[in-house]
């Protein structure tokens, strides 16, 4: 059962990094997870419920959601803008977003415990847009009982605009994106808590793109030395407003609570086909050298760089070619569920000479 966590309250303390030649940025699929991150099955969105705001108490409260869907349920999701409905206003220790918790049980019996799904009170995870992976391949149909939890009395947690979700377990789509942020625009980047941090001003590299699937998705950042951070933005990116639309972010320091090193940094998140995202890869402070960096991203989709391209461009590179005919030839022969499979280029749940067809249209 996988657990997710996210509790980054530690001090913006930068360790020293080293310089390195700036590297183009590319995108290919490759087979294995990156060395040191635990790998994880991707999990693709099969269904959506809308829930009514309501508050999580100390004492805890549960939530019955009717789903009916036809697919092996491998996941949960969460949607929602959380806030403090009545916290600790002296000094702020509580409740915070990643205090809020969930034991998720199924039709069947079966039990998901999602730990901490939130992130710090100020911008991490505010709003909530979550997923954690559990469920053997349970059924979709029927209801699943949400049994939320907060710190105890008398803090109280809002949750507004709430969305759950179930997901499927489906082949992991790899990419690699290599880049520096040598060179790269300045900026005053977030801090957990404290709005901006005062380590700057920093230099960073923003990539805009889509997904070609609804679900989860884990990104993995590393740089060769030092500290990373980085940053994902849902619907625009405004260096000049940091804060803005910031859906989530990855601790680079080595104290983050999902065990990743220093200088590397994971955003486990629910992106939704549809919509637009930055993510942003920052140095740490203004007193460190910029260098390069390589993202790792593991979900049931593709992302599409620049705000999409081509149906055929598999690997996300802005073209077609090469690399995208062998990622079509590698799934050669279905990939149910239907639309799992982003090599599925007419959507008929299998990959074939039709799909060939779409692939070679597009060749750029």
């Amino acid at each position: 059962m996988e657990r997710t966590s996210r509790r980054g309250r530690r001090p913006d303390v930068a360790t020293p990094q080293r310089f390195r030649r700036p590297v183009a940025i590319l995108a290919v699929l490759v087979a294995t997870a990156s060395p040191g991150i635990p790998a994880s099955a991707a999990e693709l969105l099969v269904a959506t419920v809308k829930g009514a705001d309501f508050v999580v108490p100390g004492s805890g409260t549960t939530i019955l959601v009717e789903f009916a869907t036809d697919q092996p349920v491998g996941g949960v999701g969460f949607s929602g803008l959380w806030s403090a409905v009545l916290a600790d206003e002296e000094d702020g220790i509580a409740p915070w977003s990643l205090d809020l918790e969930v034991e998720v049980t199924a039709p069947d019996g079966s039990v998901l415990v999602w730990e901490e799904i939130g992130g710090d009170r100020t911008i991490a995870d505010f709003p909530l847009e979550d997923f954690a992976s559990g469920f053997d391949g349970v059924s979709g149909n029927g209801t699943f009982v949400w049994a939320f939890d907060s710190i105890g009395p008398p803090w109280v947690a809002g949750l507004d605009g709430v969305e759950f979700h179930l997901t499927t377990t489906v082949p992991d789509v790899e990419q690699v994106f290599t880049g520096s942020t040598e060179g790269g625009p300045l900026w005053n980047r977030p801090y957990y808590i404290a709005g901006t941090s005062g380590l700057g001003p920093v230099s960073y590299h923003a990539m805009p793109f889509t997904v070609t699937a609804s679900g989860g998705y884990e990104i993995v950042s590393v740089v060769p030395s030092g500290n990373n951070f980085t940053f994902l933005y849902r619907g625009g990116f405004d260096p000049e407003a940091p804060l803005a639309n910031l859906l989530d972010y990855g601790l680079g320091n080595g104290f983050a609570p999902n065990g990743t090193p220093a200088g590397t940094s994971r955003i486990d998140a629910l992106l939704l086909e549809g919509e637009s995202y930055h993510l942003v890869v920052s140095q740490w402070s203004a007193t460190a050298t910029s260098q390069p960096f390589t993202n790792t991203v593991v979900g049931p989709g593709t992302f599409l760089v620049d705000g999409g391209g081509a149906p055929a461009d598999l690997d996300g590179d802005g073209s077609v070619g090469g690399a995208d005919l062998a990622i079509l030839l590698a799934a050669w022969g279905g990939c149910p569920p239907k639309g799992a499979c982003p090599a599925d280029l007419d959507g008929d749940g299998t990959v074939g000479g039709a799909d060939l067809a779409v692939l070679l249209a597009d060749w750029s």
